[in-house]
């Protein structure tokens, strides 16, 4: 029975990964505990195809995490970059939208839709970069957020009352900011589809916008998978334990309550894994429930928010006649008017169907790998949808099909090799901690922002959680950041010089 100061069960690269490694760097003796042969499945790239390269994360924004910096992520092989190009917008009237790395040329492209229009995006934008991380410690990178602060922020950014801003949703925000409806259906686009919150809410919509924008993305030219294999590396060479092909079957908590060890099944035989000091769940508050057999907290949704792919390999890159479009590795295609936005943003909060392929966003892996002898490869994600429920066989030929003619559209003469589709069902079958096909642990609704997300320290004695951080999480590792700090604040090892407090300035 191997005993340990502490246990992390699930090597997810937002949550399990970095808290281990923070926790074993501080001096603790940590064993992580993964059930697949790998740590980060969620967080690795592949291939359908001779050199026809994917990432099952669309977007890497670990540029912002200290993560880089406090556990020098570059000694152990990871490399970043930023692309001069962070994503293209183009609406159903045909306007075209580039949002580049330098405001300057993001501005000239709002610029013909408004002046006006421009330089109100680019004093946001400054604002909003001027206080980032401070926002970002406020609200993100901390185990007990301090709305109020962040609030305050974000308010003094762009310069409305932090009254008025709390009620207003997103839209009326951007109507308030933006007079064209060229300008307004393209700031929408990326939050739309990268939730920060619930847009038509008032308050938490107008800050899900706003911080939306606080984002930076990078690349990393040695694909997705280097970043989980630089934070493996990280913790085994400070001494870590990683354990995979353990499936986690219990929680197992002491007479006093307090929740001591794992009960995992390694190779066909049930071991009992200790944690004297603290047990770290990275499985989810739904999955972390059932091996405790307690809820951890009433109301906690993993219903909505379920993600919906398709991975086409194609002959060759798609053509556009729009500037920057074949050096984005984001496009968005959206609404065609502002009314059919507003229209979207509301069946989209009701899980209606009638979203599906009313708000793509198309992954070009080709711009980042180039193509190989099979191709070049093209991701389509859907808007928030479609839920969850059993009707995918019917569904999925006449979703294949529409995506089909969608990209057909796009460029008549391209090839289409091949086409596969990936549902909320089957990314619950390969990581049973996303429940319901959703990736975070969480429903992004209005019960569960900011304050209300599930706490890392949880109401079980010794037990915390590393998933639990919202709005969203995944590389930029903010989850496992805020339950390492949490544990080393309880047990005493977190001040440390090398262990920085808030989140990286952007770059």
């Amino acid at each position: 029975m191997p005993e340990y100061d502490v246990v992390v069960v699930g090597a997810g690269v937002s949550g399990g990964l970095p808290a281990a490694a923070y926790l074993q760097r501080a001096g603790l003796e940590v064993a992580l505990l993964e059930r697949a042969a790998r740590p980060a499945g969620f967080f690795t790239s592949y291939e359908r195809g001779s050199g026809v390269r994917f990432d099952v994360a669309p977007v890497n924004f670990s540029c912002m995490a200290p993560a880089l910096v406090d556990l020098d992520l570059a000694a152990y092989g990871y490399t970043i970059d930023f692309p001069e190009v962070l994503f293209a917008t183009l609406d159903g009237c045909g306007r075209a939208t580039t949002f580049y790395s330098h405001l300057e040329r993001t501005t000239a492209q709002l610029a013909r839709w408004s002046r006006a229009d421009a330089e109100t995006f680019a004093q946001m934008l400054a604002g909003l970069s001027a206080r980032a991380r401070e926002i970002l410690a406020a609200a993100f990178y901390t185990p007990s957020p301090d709305g109020g602060r962040a609030v305050e922020l974000t308010a003094a950014a762009v310069g409305i009352p932090a009254a008025e801003l709390e009620r207003l949703t997103a839209p009326r925000l951007v109507e308030r900011l933006f007079e064209s409806e060229a300008a307004r259906i393209a700031v929408m686009a990326l939050p739309a589809i990268n939730l920060f919150g619930e847009l038509l809410l008032p308050g938490q919509g107008a800050f899900a916008w706003l911080w939306s924008f606080l984002l930076r993305s990078c690349r990393s030219p040695a694909g997705s998978s280097a970043l989980p294999q630089a934070l493996e590396r990280a913790f085994v060479e400070h001494g870590g334990t990683l354990q995979t092909n353990a499936l986690a079957r219990r929680l197992v908590r002491d007479d006093a309550g307090v929740c001591r060890a794992v009960e995992a099944e390694v190779d066909g035989r049930r071991e009992l894994f200790v944690g004297r000091r603290a047990i770290v769940s990275n499985l989810g508050a739904d999955l972390t429930s059932e091996l405790l057999g307690e809820e951890l907290r009433q109301g906690w949704r993993t219903a909505g928010r379920t993600v919906f792919t398709a991975d086409l390999v194609l002959d060759r890159p798609l053509r556009w006649d729009h500037e920057g479009f074949a050096e984005a590795q984001r496009l968005y295609l959206i609404w065609p008017t502002w009314e059919a936005c507003l229209g979207w943003l509301e069946a989209a909060r009701a899980e209606r169907e009638e979203v599906f392929l009313g708000h793509l966003e198309l992954t070009q892996f080709s711009v980042l790998y180039g193509t190989g002898p099979s191709g070049a490869a093209l991701r389509v994600r859907f808007g928030t949808g479609p839920f969850v429920d059993d009707r995918w066989s019917e569904r999925l030929p006449r979703y294949a099909q529409a995506v089909r003619e969608r990209v057909l559209e796009l460029d008549p003469e391209v090839e289409i090799r091949s086409l596969d589709l990936a549902s909320p069902l089957e990314y619950w079958h390969r990581n049973p901690a996303a429940r319901h096909g959703n990736p975070v642990g969480g429903d992004f609704r209005e019960g569960q922002w900011l304050g209300e997300r599930v706490p890392y320290r949880t109401a079980i004695p010794g037990l915390y959680m590393s998933n639990s951080v919202w709005p969203t999480s995944m590389s930029w590792l903010a989850p496992g950041y805020n339950a390492a700090c949490a544990v080393a604040e309880d047990l005493g090892v977190r001040g440390q010089a090398w262990w920085a407090a808030p989140p990286l300035p952007l770059p």
